[in-house]
């Protein structure tokens, strides 16, 4: 649970029906431009930048998505990604958007949008502000665009919602204080769609989230993990809910990219198991709570 105080990161209401691709560049509105906070940044420089250099590769590359490489070298030279992720920094609101209605007419789906290009691209963004390439306002700009257009999409991403396995409850947040949460609102989506019963942080304390797991059902939680500066609060919020949750025998499952390479991490903070992988997050969460039924 591998990018924004929100109680839910399910997809908000739509007036288009499921599976119907109306551009998102048409249904998008966005906060004014925060380029005017950027130090040293000259707004024309940039314009130019992206229209000489930027939209070109774009346009490269998916070029060659429809046609055979003919150049591999100066394919492989194109950071399709990159590209995309400043797209959602331009003055031009509807750049990204109307980037990612290219995807769809092209016939990507919905879930490849997912997590080829919007994770990434979040994920580019907050690389770009932990080396200083980029600041805070510009970050949360272009973080709140992919978050947008991941919401316009969730309704025809969940438009096959699966009721079947019984509607479990699981509660999906970041450690209290975190603020990124991009990777978690995405998996979010991967839970909606498989029909769960889904209630989402980050929140603002320790006291709100324990709170609300002794006073609320919840067969899982999950935490994802950014970074190793909370994890002794973490611990100890493990420990809280364990102790504390109306769900004696709830289930907490950790995620996030930090994981692949620190998975001693689910023992050293009392979690039961994790998940790297959005699209098998909702069935690991199943297989947890067989477990701990059977462990009862």
């Amino acid at each position: 649970m591998t990018d924004v105080n929100e109680q839910s990161f399910s997809a908000g209401n739509s007036t288009d029906s499921p599976g119907s691709h109306r551009k998102l560049s048409s249904r998008l509105r966005a906060p004014a431009p925060l380029w005017r906070f950027r130090t040293g940044l000259q707004p024309v420089s940039v314009v130019r930048t992206l229209k000489a250099k930027i939209i070109p590769r774009i346009f490269f590359t998916m070029k060659s998505l429809a046609t055979p490489a003919t150049d591999v070298a100066e394919q492989e030279a194109v950071d399709p990604v990159i590209a995309f992720a400043a797209l959602t920094l331009s003055m031009d609101d509807g750049a990204a958007s109307g980037f990612i209605d290219n995807l769809l007419a092209q016939g990507v789906s919905v879930e490849k949008i997912f997590l080829d290009w919007l994770a990434p691209a979040a994920r580019r963004l907050g690389d770009q502000w932990e080396t200083d390439e980029t600041d805070f306002a510009n970050v949360t700009l272009g973080v709140s665009r992919l978050q947008r257009i991941m919401r316009q999409l969730g309704d025809d991403f969940c438009g096959d919602i699966s009721h079947a396995e019984g509607g479990e409850s699981v509660l999906l947040t970041t450690i209290p204080g975190e603020q990124h949460s991009f990777g978690l609102s995405m998996v979010a989506e991967f839970f909606r769609r498989g029909g769960w019963n889904l209630c989402t942080g980050p929140f603002d304390s320790h006291r709100e989230l324990t709170s609300l797991v002794h006073n609320h059902w919840f067969d899982v939680v999950g935490f994802s993990v950014s970074s190793d500066r909370r994890l002794d609060e973490l611990k100890r919020d493990i420990g809280s809910i364990r102790s504390g949750s109306r769900n004696r025998r709830v289930g907490i499952m950790l995620g996030g990219p930090m994981l692949s390479t620190h998975p001693e991490l689910v023992a050293a903070v009392g979690a039961d198991m994790m998940s790297l992988d959005a699209t098998t997050a909702p069935q690991s969460a199943r297989s947890l709570i067989d477990h701990m039924k059977g462990h009862a």
